[in-house]
């Protein structure tokens, strides 16, 4: 296998990794919020926030990463429009999250100290978007991985 297989491999796999973890999220992990007491909410999410460093930021980084080279170093028969709409959904996703649903999640909390219904909600809906660039790309990816296979 070529250097751009094997990142086509690793980014490919960490991908999914991603459409797996972000669909946990939406339905279960964000569903759960409005099940902590209001007085315990705060100390919740601190808790939450900090144990996705590990488990979802540090794959999320890596698959930009990965996105981002390919640019360069890819699989053969894989066409440049692929690569740059990949790259593409990372863009989206990043710019996404940093000016939307990262400052949404930061802000969920209610002056009370429960969770605000009003952000709660605007996050559940619009949160699908994110699942949407996420699921979209892992597909992507594994069409590529499908094609660059083929092509070798």
């Amino acid at each position: 296998m070529t250097p751009g297989q094997w990142l086509l491999l690793i980014t490919s796999a960490l991908s999914i990794y991603g459409v797996g973890q972000v669909w946990l999220v939406q339905l279960s992990s964000y569903r759960l919020w409005a099940y902590v007491g209001e007085h315990e909410f705060g100390a919740y999410h601190v808790v939450w926030w900090r144990s996705i460093w590990g488990v979802v930021l540090g794959p999320a980084v890596l698959v930009f990463i990965g996105t981002a080279l390919m640019l360069r170093w890819h699989g053969p028969g894989i066409p440049q429009w692929c690569l740059w709409l990949g790259f593409g959904l990372q863009i989206g996703l990043v710019l996404g999250t940093a000016a939307w649903w990262g400052p949404l999640m930061a802000d969920i909390q209610a002056p009370d100290g429960g969770l605000s219904p009003e952000r709660y909600h605007l996050l559940m809906t619009t949160h699908w978007l994110r699942v949407a660039i996420i699921t979209a790309h892992g597909l992507l990816l594994c069409w590529m991985l499908a094609r660059s296979v083929q092509g070798a």
